[in-house]
């Protein structure tokens, strides 16, 4: 008896299979929630991962053009130091040709130098450009005499910040 009315067998049978075709629309739409979430979810991740790996290329690569333009300034500076005091000052050397052989070195040196680029150039291999210049320093150096000396060390922005402290 329901509500003081008897109810016909059919009608609880109706009754029971509303209630049943009810609970199996909301587990559907439990589980459709569910995967709504998930690509909600994986959406938000894909963005917030172009976000923070923009902002962290941005950052490494300040930080490599700094340290790789720190050691093209290294190596310039000695190029320049050089030529002043073989060609200005007539740094004597017994042998001459050694002497114009150091020049054309460090000449070259300053040349491959000013080639590097100073802004981002997509078709350009300025890693190649760098050895380059690598491979001719030790050259200018060895010529000098000044292995032992005048080598570059790498610092980074790091390294910088601990020394201040």
């Amino acid at each position: 008896m329901w509500c003081g009315f008897e109810r016909s067998s059919y009608e609880l049978n109706e009754f029971s299979m509303e209630q049943q075709l009810k609970t199996e629309l909301d587990l559907d739409d439990i589980v459709n929630i569910e995967s709504m979430f998930i690509e909600f979810g994986r959406e938000d991740g894909i963005k917030e991962g172009i976000k923070s790996g923009k902002l962290e290329g941005h950052i490494l690569g300040c930080e490599k053009g700094y340290e790789i333009s720190q050691e093209i300034g290294f190596y310039d500076g000695i190029a320049e130091m050089w030529l002043k005091i073989i060609v200005d000052k007539r740094w004597d050397i017994t042998k001459h040709s050694i002497n114009e052989r150091i020049v054309k070195q460090l000449i070259s040196l300053r040349e491959l130098i000013s080639l590097f680029p100073k802004e981002n150039q997509q078709n350009i291999e300025f890693l190649e450009l760098l050895n380059k210049i690598r491979s001719k320093h030790k050259v200018c150096i060895s010529l000098l005499g000044t292995t032992k000396f005048q080598k570059f060390k790498r610092t980074t922005i790091d390294d910088k910040e601990s020394e201040n402290v």
